[in-house]
This record gives C-alpha cells, sequence and structure tokens, in this order.
C-alpha cells in the first residue's frame, strides 16, 4: 500500500540545511500495523506528514497503492487528505475545532473535556471518512496510563476488525511493542 523508495527531506532556512530524512526505504503492507520510534528529530513526524500529503519528498518516491502522489494535482491531493487518510496527532487541538462541542458529550466543547476524551474524540474524528490509512502521531503523548492503555486496545480493535494500515510515531515502546 506505502513505498518510500530513497525518500529524503531536507528543510531549508536562511542559512543552514536540516536533513530530516536521509534515503528511506519502507514498504509497509495493506492492512498492517507499524510503530515508527526513534529521537526527537529523527525525521518519524516529517514521515507520517509526507504520507498524509502534508509535506513533499525532497528526493526519492513515495507511492500509496501504486500511485506518486508527489504527481498529484491539488484537488486530487484534497480528495486523497479527506478520503484515504485519518490523522491523529498528540495535541488534540490539532484533531478537534475548539468552538465545537462533541456529540456524546453534546454541550461541551473540546477544552471541558480531560486529555483522554479528547484524543478518543480525535480518533472518532480521523475515522470519520472511513480512511484506509490512519496516522498517529505520540497518540498517547499527553494522557495518563490507563487512557494509554484504552487506546492501544482501540488501535489493535481498528486493525483486526477494520482492516485499516495504522502507522504510529512514539516514544512509548509499550504501544510500539
Amino acid at each position: 500500500m506505502i513505498n518510500c523508495d530513497g525518500l529524503v527531506k531536507i528543510y531549508e532556512t536562511d542559512d543552514k540545511k536540516v536533513m530530516a530524512l536521509e534515503g528511506l526505504d519502507l514498504s509497509v503492507e495493506t492492512g498492517e500495523m507499524l510503530a515508527v520510534i526513534g529521537k526527537s528529530g529523527s525525521g518519524k513526524s516529517t514521515l507520517l506528514n509526507m504520507i498524509g500529503g502534508l509535506e513533499t519528498p525532497t528526493a526519492g518516491i513515495l507511492t500509496i497503492d501504486g500511485k506518486d502522489i508527489s504527481t498529484y494535482s491539488e484537488d486530487e491531493m484534497v480528495r486523497y487528505r479527506r478520503d484515504k487518510v485519518g490523522f491523529v496527532w498528540q495535541k488534540s487541538a490539532k484533531n478537534l475545532f475548539p468552538y465545537l462541542t462533541v456529540i456524546q458529550h453534546k454541550d461541551k466543547l473540546p477544552s471541558q473535556l480531560s486529555g483522554g476524551e479528547q484524543q478518543r474524540t480525535a480518533i472518532a474524528v480521523a475515522l470519520a471518512n472511513k480512511p484506509d490509512i490512519l496516522l498517529a502521531d505520540e497518540p498517547t503523548g499527553a494522557v495518563d496510563t490507563k487512557t494509554a492503555d484504552q487506546i492501544y486496545e482501540l488501535f489493535h480493535e481498528l486493525n483486526r476488525k477494520l482492516g485499516i494500515t495504522i502507522i504510529i510515531v512514539t516514544h512509548d515502546m509499550a504501544l510500539a511493542d
């Protein structure tokens, strides 16, 4: 489903270049669940952003279902992000609109929910369009151990029952296991 061939990402500022990814080769099969671990600054989130169509590679080829997504038109990329990929970020503010209430706690705004409730709501939002790929960037980083365990179990269940391809960036070795 996902194939990275010699993927490179370089960020440039006025006075320096930072290599976030250097020649990454990776294949992820349909329905696979994969944890990406590494030090801060090693390119984990950059990889998710490229798979999600939020960033483009500096070099190399990224294909999803055999299609090089860097060749997509703007309309094709919008459809890809909307229909094919769901995102779950560590900070639920990136997932939720602060001015909209959630269904189950209909009178509460995201800021009125616990961290765990926010993250579970964010996962529901990421799944709303029934994506084929779920990308999760440190999904348990801002929750307690009990909630983290519930999130682990939810990801396993989604992968098992729905066959969603899940890529999780984490520092949490329990989640990686």
